[in-house]
């Protein structure tokens, strides 16, 4: 049961780093209601009475509009924390820059606008902003001049929330690289990766070893946002922040930290010229693109080879009260990402994996909303099926059963199994099977004909997507997500079966 009395925040992107990490920090002191494109089951929280998950693509409308109805229904939100973001390391063109940045927030800021808000904060990157010339800092004032997709599309969304801010308060927090304790921070990860490795591009490093860029640690980032929201009624209806330490870090620095950590010992970097480092990555990225395999390294990177985008934040600390906790610079904090790399190898290349390559697609998602428009005939097929009075045998004992009884019970496993390809949690409906079961069985249901509903709700499902437009393509996905969750379901009531005509001492047995 959640706590009226805490405020009320709404969090999208809540699956992804960020909202997970603020999530999990303050889920005792807020009514979370987190948006995201992945289960809560997925991503690995818990679950809490302060937590209501909602599994929604924020580039679609429908969706969208549903979770901010029951939200305003339960009286709305205090605060907003639109995280949902599209990014891709190779800074090519993606339809998907402009649907979930551009689109999706669109939406988002709309929607936003019915539910009473306090402050809503958007977040935005310094990659806003090109690298700063002669020793100059990149400011909150800094211009907004990058010119690569992500950048655009976050140029826009800032000017959303301006534009919004005459509606309800908006502060614009440009980020710093994020990282954490495991590391998290995809070209980070590669790094370190590298540098640790055998590889004979352990000791290589691009120019003098000056490209540099600020790191923020997780910690004070949630930190930063928290206090957004304690000091909102002192804040401006509109401003741009920065989450950021002053000075940023060095490939040099972090290569010194790092080799020293791993080897015991700060290893002699090789400094390849500029222009030969550029045509290494050219050639490199040339011979992946033949055999299928771009290295993460890319030739639009080598633009910022010994360029550095050092910070002044003065104005955010001023205005918040709030700095970078000493311990948590990247200087002192990436021995604690070392060691996570040491003791952990697996865990800490699976969860960097999972950061640095993460697929816009969502096939779970469009799969359940197919099946939500197919419902109708869906169900009224497969009740035509059991009512055939061609095949008087076949589910007689569903044929005895009320109309109406016997339309809500097949509704029943019809949103079971919705719930189950949305969410990938098949433990609720194989757990209603068997419940479902002990009552046939009771009633004198034969095994045959109950698994025989569950295997033509299966047949008739996969057979009515494979024939809607929008998801015909996820063949493969489809078959796994209806077969294998009927499958669950089907074992689920031939045990119960097994069980009921069994004698004792194997109904001992199996339940120990």
């Amino acid at each position: 049961m959640t706590d009226n009395a805490l405020p009320r925040i709404v969090i999208t992107g809540a699956s992804g780093f960020i909202g997970r990490n603020f999530v999990e920090t303050y889920q005792d002191e807020y009514q979370i209601f987190a948006i995201a494109r992945r289960s809560q089951q997925e991503v690995g929280i818990p679950r809490h009475k302060n937590i209501t998950w909602f599994l929604v693509d924020v580039a679609e409308p429908e969706n969208v509009r549903d979770a901010m109805d029951e939200i305003q229904a339960g009286g709305g939100a205090d605060y907003f924390i639109h995280l949902a973001a599209f990014f891709d390391f190779s800074n090519e063109p993606n339809e998907e820059y402009e649907r979930t940045n551009v689109h999706g927030s669109k939406l988002i800021f709309e929607a936003a606008s019915k539910l009473g808000l306090k402050r809503f904060i958007f977040a935005s990157s310094l990659v806003v902003s090109e690298f700063p010339q002669d020793g100059d800092r990149l400011t909150e004032e800094s211009s907004l001049d990058a010119d690569f997709p992500y950048a655009v599309t976050k140029i826009a969304g800032e000017a959303m929330a301006k534009e919004w801010s005459t509606t309800y308060p908006c502060t614009v927090v440009r980020f710093a690289a994020v990282y954490s304790d495991w590391c998290e921070y995809g070209p980070l990860y590669k790094f370190l990766d590298t540098w640790s490795s055998r590889s004979w591009k352990s000791r290589v490093l691009g120019g003098q070893g000056e490209s540099a860029v600020p790191y923020i640690h997780i910690v004070c980032l949630v930190r930063m946002l928290k206090t957004i929201l304690d000091k909102t009624e002192k804040l401006k209806p509109f401003d741009v922040l920065i989450a950021s330490p002053d000075d940023s870090t060095s490939h040099q620095e972090l290569y010194d930290l790092s080799t020293r950590f791993v080897f015991g010992e700060k290893r002699r970097a090789i400094h390849m010229p500029v222009f030969l480092a550029r045509l290494g990555v050219y050639l490199i990225d040339f011979a992946g693109r033949l055999i299928g395999r771009r290295p993460f390294e890319r030739p639009w990177m080598m633009k910022y080879i010994d360029e550095r985008m050092d910070v002044d934040a003065a104005y955010t600390r001023k205005e918040l009260g709030w700095k970078v906790i000493p311990r948590y610079r990247p200087e002192r904090r990436i021995l604690h990402v070392i060691e996570h790399m040491k003791t952990y190898p697996i865990e800490w290349h699976q969860k960097n994996a999972l950061a640095l390559y993460k697929s816009p697609e969502r096939p779970n998602l469009a799969i359940s909303e197919a099946l939500v428009r197919l419902e109708d005939p869906i169900l009224t097929a497969l009740q035509d099926r059991i009512m055939d009075v061609e095949q008087p045998d076949r589910y007689s004992s569903y044929k005895k059963m009320d109309p109406e009884k016997l339309a809500w019970y097949l509704g029943i496993v019809y949103n079971l199994l919705k719930v189950s390809v949305r969410t990938g949690d098949r433990l609720s409906m194989s757990n209603y099977a068997r419940f479902i079961a002990s009552i046939r069985i009771h009633e004198g249901f034969k095994l045959l004909e109950v698994v025989d509903v569950y295997e033509t709700l299966a047949e008739l499902v996969i057979q009515q997507l494979l024939d809607y437009d929008s998801v015909k393509h996820l063949e493969e996905r489809i078959r796994d997500d209806i077969d294998l969750t009927i499958q669950m379901a089907v074992d689920e009531i031939e045990d119960a079966y097994d069980i009921a005509k069994a004698p004792a001492s194997y109904v001992r047995f199996h339940n120990r």
